[in-house]
């Protein structure tokens, strides 16, 4: 596994003290948000896009791809005797010709997904962690050809006894990426809208992964519109807002009432007795039901929707005509 402090190109040795909490507001922003257009989120272990990839991406004008570099989770350390915050999931680069061309014509968002309990590993050291982020970022993206960076983003499903280290860890960053004219980002969860926004210049609310997934009553987790509806009149979170929906399913597996495990191919699965599994996928009916609701409520995104995510075996299950409707900008 590699870790933050390893001496590696993507590791970097940092000095310098820790930097107040200060209040959880959003830091004024210094750079401008980019351009308006169609964005896709990638969410795989390997990058590698096929003619099928391309394809798509043509037909639908997308313009912007948010690329899952790594997560960072918590990984207990015997010589500290304590958790720490590392890279895992690194995502390989499969940097065929074919693959080249296409990313020429794509803006890569670099994003980063952060457990809690890596979160939570961070305090007392969020200062350092998020300068080791942004730099394992910026290398990666150097490294892979990725163009020119104009934001990054981070995905943190943070919550009231971690916000204040997520907010150190969003300032930090911020200071950091600004100084090129990067933006940072943060995604959104539904609860989350609630509250104050971090300290960031913009965000993605996710419109995905909404109910109870282990609740064996749930119609629906991945997207259920009387699950969002409650949380769109409580909005306090302040900062521009893009939207992301999802296009992917999945079967949901339970034992006698009790959940199992997420089955990724629910056709061929076996079942047992007292085996249940519950198949969810939206249909473009479902996520257009709740586009329309969020930009009632909300009003239209920022500067993009945004599908989650580029696999043409969830993709296939949408006519091209109701990805161009889930796009569309009113």
């Amino acid at each position: 596994m590699i870790s933050f402090f390893r001496k590696s190109a993507f590791a970097v040795l940092l000095t310098g003290s820790l930097v107040a909490c200060g209040t959880w507001q959003p830091q004024p922003q210094k750079v401008e948000t980019h351009a308006i257009c169609n964005a896709i989120y990638y969410w795989r272990t390997t990058f590698e896009l096929t003619a099928v990839d391309e394809s798509f991406l043509q037909r639908h004008n997308i313009k912007r791809i948010y690329l899952r570099m790594f997560d960072v989770a918590a990984e207990f350390n015997p010589d500290t005797d304590s958790y720490e915050a590392v890279p895992i999931a690194t995502t390989r680069f499969l940097p065929d010709e074919f693959t080249m061309q296409v990313l020429k014509d794509i803006e890569i968002v670099p994003t980063v997904y952060i457990t809690l309990d890596a979160l939570r590993a961070m305090q007392g050291d969020e200062a350092k962690y998020a300068e080791l982020i942004v730099e394992r970022l910026r290398a990666m993206a150097s490294y892979n050809d990725c163009g020119k960076i104009r934001e990054m983003q981070f995905d943190c499903d943070w919550t009231a006894s971690t916000r204040a280290s997520y907010a150190k860890v969003c300032r930090i960053a911020c200071k950091s990426l600004h100084t090129d004219s990067i933006a940072l980002s943060t995604t959104i969860r539904l609860h989350q809208l609630a509250e104050d926004a971090p300290p960031v210049d913009c965000g993605v609310l996710m419109l995905y992964n909404t109910g109870a997934l282990k609740n064996p009553d749930t119609r629906n987790s991945i997207l259920d519109i009387d699950d969002v509806r409650p949380y769109l009149h409580k909005r306090k979170c302040d900062i521009p807002l893009d939207y992301a929906y999802p296009t992917f399913g999945w079967g949901v597996k339970f034992h006698d009432g009790k959940f199992q495990r997420i089955v990724t191919h629910p056709e061929t699965e076996l079942l047992g007795e007292g085996d249940t599994i519950r198949i969810e996928r939206p249909t473009a009916d479902d996520v257009l039901a709740v586009k329309t609701l969020v930009e009632k409520e909300l009003g239209i995104p920022s500067r993009c929707n945004i599908l989650y995510h580029l696999d043409k075996e969830q993709l296939k299950y949408y006519t091209d005509n109701e990805i161009a409707e889930i796009y569309a900008r009113r």
